[in-house]
């Protein structure tokens, strides 16, 4: 996926992003083809493979541009779970629309790549572990918010946030076991 700062290359991504959101207002993303995409963006096919190779990838290229699930690129400093639980309610009542449409087109693995690369980010985090361990503890993770973002979605109409991160963290601080 096309990560530059070429104008015309992220004029063509959001052409792109906005044709295909239109598009999911008509039909299902399983019966959008690429050429259906290009031609409603203007953006050519060798483009579109150019920027984004799948039309999944456009998918995480417009979570991405709303993500607030990670730390800031400056910021290298441990969070805490409570502030991760915290960012991670808050970006799924601010982006609910957006996600309820995912859920809805079976993109789930989609909204999983977003919290995996977000808790990706948010490594230094954990407690010590190797590195193999720490890549299962962020696929551990992101598989949990995706199938607790999901479950919330079919359940609840309107979001609330802080129902979301209570619940997110009661879950991801490992309470819910007897010892």
């Amino acid at each position: 996926m096309y990560q530059g700062k070429n104008p015309t290359a992220l004029s063509s991504q959001k052409m792109l992003l906005d044709a295909l959101n239109g598009l999911l207002k008509e039909k299902e993303f399983k019966d959008i083809s690429v050429s259906e995409l290009c031609s409603r963006s203007g953006v050519s096919r060798q483009t579109f493979y150019t920027l984004f190779g799948t039309k999944e990838n456009i998918l995480l290229y417009q979570l991405e541009q709303i993500n607030d699930t990670k730390p800031d690129h400056e910021d290298n400093s441990p969070m805490k779970l409570s502030d991760i639980c915290e960012r991670y309610a808050r970006y799924v009542t601010s982006n609910y629309a957006q996600l309820t449409m995912y859920i809805e087109n079976e993109l789930s693995e989609v909204l999983f790549t977003q919290f995996y690369n977000a808790m990706s980010s948010c490594r230094q985090s954990f407690v010590e572990l190797d590195s193999a361990d720490r890549e299962y503890a962020a696929q551990f993770m992101a598989a949990g918010l995706c199938r607790l973002t999901q479950r919330y979605i079919q359940e609840h109409e309107k979001p609330d946030q802080a129902e979301l991160t209570r619940l997110s963290y009661k879950i991801m601080s490992g309470n819910i076991y007897r010892t």
